[in-house]
């Protein structure tokens, strides 16, 4: 398995293509060279095969039969000074001179070329050898062979053969070495970064990535990406604490306000003036109500908030239960499948889930709701659906948007902030947040990654 893993990896890509590329080059380099240096010694050897066969036929025009075969027989008699192989026959056919007898069906060539393997007698002894020859016509029928040993010729070209094959095999085994070499350095220092981008992902701003120490290109960009996020942290903790302060400031102004309001509901000696101060006191309820939503959403997309091990399964029952009083006899039904653990926000993720409680009581007009939670391809699937008018599938995305608001909802009540709390905490999780059909109704799901255990 690992091996396959391997294999399907950009390390192994990466040492393959390397070792490729460089046998690619030997073959080139190397093929170039043994073709340049066959082609040179195979034109200079028929090129002297050439020129004695020219001088040879001179002189068969210019003496008579006996002294042209006496000059055959001689150049015939020293075959491994002159490397030269020679064959007269007469028009018959018969054989009249030579050092090398060739039978009548040696297959010719064009141009008269030919190649075979002979015994060319040296002394008392025979050598087997490779004969490149040239057959020409001569006048009155004769016909007279001149060929080459070229025996050295063919070990040459099957020792280069042989060497551009090793060189081959081992020029991709060393660039595959290096290749994988080099993809695993990279490797390494990509995991490297990537595991510290996402423990910054996941709230740690004071997370740096890792510089090598080698001063190259790689580690020049790093240096460049923590000043990033130095100052980024700089930044987030500064807009963080205005937040905190101005979130403070405004609650402690609420909170006077509505101080103020339940005095004068209490002091109230008409029902105008009760109705006016119950109008104040909803109000800022309202108002609370949003800057908290703000604050939680900012929490969320700030990144900051802390990350535990959370027990989904408890948080969706203990919410469920809650809700059960709110809702009417058998109209919330829940399915929870227990110990499904996540890395999250307890807080959060709770006030997520009682969001989507929320807008399915208030828009699902009385019909069923239903809350799964399971397990499903590596995440916990949690489900919030009812049976009311739903979302049309044009405005979904408008729905998760802060401060929006749906065609036709301007009089129903709400900030336009609950599904983007949704959305803020599902990017927070690194979940998938879907809005469907529940056919009919609206379908909230949020898959959300489990909490990988370590065995022991």
């Amino acid at each position: 398995m690992a091996l396959v893993a391997f294999a399907r990896s950009s390390i192994a890509r990466l040492a393959l293509l390397h070792g490729l590329m460089l046998a690619a080059s030997m073959v080139a380099v190397l093929g170039g060279v043994y073709l340049g240096t066959s082609r040179i010694i195979a034109n200079e050897s028929d090129q002297l095969i050439t020129l004695e066969a020219q001088s040879l036929v001179e002189d068969f025009r210019e003496k008579d039969l006996d002294a042209f075969v006496t000059e055959i027989v001689d150049r015939a008699e020293d075959p491994w000074v002159r490397g030269g192989v020679y064959e007269l026959r007469g028009p018959s056919g018969d054989f009249l001179a030579g050092n090398v007898v060739v039978l009548p069906e040696l297959v010719i060539e064009r141009g008269g070329w030919a190649e075979f393997d002979v015994a060319v007698t040296h002394g008392d002894a025979n050598a087997s050898r490779r004969i490149r020859a040239h057959v020409t016509a001569l006048p009155s029928g004769f016909q007279l062979m001149i060929g080459h040993d070229v025996q050295d010729r063919h070990t040459f070209r099957e020792v280069m053969l042989r060497s551009l094959a090793w060189a081959v095999l081992v020029t991709l085994l060393f660039g595959a070495l290096g290749g994988l070499w080099l993809g695993r350095r990279i490797s390494r220092t990509a995991q490297a970064i990537s595991a510290s981008a996402g423990r910054i992902a996941g709230g740690s701003l004071g997370e740096r990535l890792p510089v090598s120490g080698s001063g190259d290109e790689i580690d020049a960009l790093v240096m460049r990406f923590n000043d990033l996020l130095g100052r980024v942290e700089v930044l987030t903790t500064t807009m963080r604490a205005v937040l905190d302060s101005t979130a403070h400031d405004l609650r402690g102004h609420l909170n006077r306000i509505r101080g103020a309001a339940q005095d004068a509901r209490h002091g109230a000696t008409s029902e105008a003036q009760a109705s006016a101060a119950d109008a104040v006191l909803a109000e800022i309820d309202r108002l609370s109500g949003t800057l908290q939503g703000l604050l939680r959403i900012a929490l969320a997309e700030s990144g900051t908030a802390p990350l535990e091990n959370v027990d989904l399964s408890a948080v969706t029952a203990d919410l469920a239960e809650f809700y059960l009083p709110v809702a009417e006899p058998g109209q919330l039904r829940v399915e929870i499948e227990p110990d499904l653990r996540v890395r999250g926000h307890r807080q959060l993720l709770a006030q997520a889930l009682s969001n989507l409680l929320d807008n399915a009581l208030k828009y699902g007009h009385g019909t069923p709701i239903t809350v799964t939670l399971r397990r499903h391809a590596g995440c916990a699937r949690l489900a919030v659906s009812d049976a009311g008018p739903g979302i049309p599938a044009e405005h979904r995305e408008l729905a998760a948007v802060r401060f929006g608001r749906l065609p036709g909802s301007s009089g129903l009540p709400g900030s336009g902030l609950g599904l983007s709390l949704v959305a803020a905490v599902a990017r927070l999780h690194q979940a998938q947040l879907e809005l469907g059909d529940a056919g009919p109704g609206l379908s909230v799901v949020l898959e959300i990654p489990l909490e990988r255990t370590v065995a022991p």
